[in-house]
């Protein structure tokens, strides 16, 4: 009787130590909230309400999207329409996917964001947290305000009002090129220094516009 009582009390205190642990669960801190770019410091990227240091996590969760390549059998991060885990690298399809809102590569993946729809990407295209991008922008009245970020950056500005606005901001390699038919409106491009600056689009052909 005496260690059929023992083991109930052992059970017990086993069991509150257990759901104690449970719920010491860290919480992001309020600390690292941010509505813009300019309220994070320290090298750290204004990503989804936070001030997230590059290459920690991923800026989109991962869904039930299979992914291609060898993987290990992970799941894409939810903006990919295809991807492989392993080399890091994503593809976001227009024509697959809906690019509504802002496309965003997640953060230290290579991006081919193709942009192949009417007024497909006309809310933002974000790579600047990738390694690097490529954003096809085919589709008539396609892509507005693309942000490049510090690795290689090619946009693609081949339909129709396409390109208005993009920004090579700090791309080691930013070649935007404008083919459209009234693609890249005057004063829409933003190249990394004039001397980039081609007369219609960007060009990474200089040695001092290809710094990687």
């Amino acid at each position: 009787m005496r260690s059929t009582w023992l083991g109930l009390v052992l059970g017990s205190m086993v069991a509150a130590i257990v759901i104690a642990s449970s719920c010491s669960v860290d919480h992001r801190s309020d600390e690292y909230a941010c509505v813009s770019q300019s309220q994070c410091t320290g090298g750290r990227l204004c990503m989804q309400g936070y001030c997230i240091v590059p290459g920690a996590i991923d800026a989109a969760r991962p869904d039930g999207r299979g992914s291609s390549g060898s993987d290990g059998g992970n799941a894409c991060p939810s903006a990919c329409t295809s991807c492989n885990v392993a080399q890091k690298s994503c593809t976001i399809d227009c024509s697959v996917t809906s690019c509504t809102g802002t496309v965003t590569c997640p953060i230290g993946y290579s991006c081919d964001v193709k942009c192949d729809t009417a007024s497909s990407c006309d809310n933002g295209v974000s790579c600047v947290g990738a390694t690097s991008c490529t954003v096809e922008c085919s589709g008539k009245a396609s892509c507005r305000n693309v942000e490049c970020g510090n690795g290689p950056c090619d946009v693609q500005c081949s339909g129709a009002q396409s390109c208005r606005g993009v920004s090579c901001n700090t791309s080691c390699s930013c070649a935007v090129e404008c083919t459209g038919l009234s693609s890249c409106p005057a004063g829409t491009v933003e190249c990394t220094s004039i001397g980039c600056d081609d007369g219609s689009g960007c060009t990474a052909t200089p040695a001092f516009c290809h710094s990687c």
